[in-house]
């Protein structure tokens, strides 16, 4: 009588198992997609996409204008912007893939009347929207077509967080973009 109880003790214990085995299972499995549509406020994680590159690139490429090979060049490591030369210093750089209709939002802090320079660049069957907030251009938004260049938006500043989101349209796409200072 006591190997019996013993014997069903384990059987019970082993069915019990199994059962909060299946039932983890079906929980994950039959978990609901969260759609990933901007919510006001909310940030929604991205997947690493193999972008290693900064968008913002100092690297310059000589052009023969007879045969039309190209090489590279010397990086110069500055840019023109406003008719003067400055060195950017990347603030963050997001190499990110983006799920249809996702977004994400990336945020640095900056002083009043910093000047920044955000470069976005996207592949895949795009476009990209980019919005951006804590800046004088406020509620801007900027269309990136994913088949061409690098868009490049200087921005200035308002004082305190600067956040910049990036919207997928009804397809993925690779993201690759950088928030700079402008020193």
């Amino acid at each position: 009588m006591v190997s019996e109880e013993r014997t069903r003790s384990a059987l019970l214990a082993g069915l019990t198992v199994l059962a909060l085995a299946v039932g983890a299972w079906w929980w994950r499995s039959a978990a609901p997609v969260v759609d990933p549509a901007p919510v006001a406020g909310a940030t929604v994680a991205a997947e690493p996409s193999p972008a290693t590159e900064p968008a913002l690139s100092t690297r310059v490429w000589i052009v023969d204008p007879g045969t039309g090979d190209a090489s590279p060049g010397p990086d110069i490591g500055s840019v023109v912007a406003g008719g003067e030369e400055v060195r950017p210093d990347p603030l963050w750089h997001d190499g990110s893939h983006l799920r249809a209709g996702g977004m994400v939002e990336r945020q640095a802090s900056s002083a009043a009347g910093a000047r920044l320079l955000l470069s976005a660049a996207c592949r895949g069957p795009g476009p990209l929207t980019v919005s951006w907030t804590g800046t004088k251009e406020d509620e801007t938004q900027l269309l990136v077509d994913c088949g061409g260049a690098a868009v490049d938006q200087p921005l200035v500043a308002a004082g305190g967080p600067v956040t910049v989101r990036f919207f997928a349209g009804e397809r993925q796409l690779d993201l690759d973009a950088t928030l700079a200072g402008l020193y």
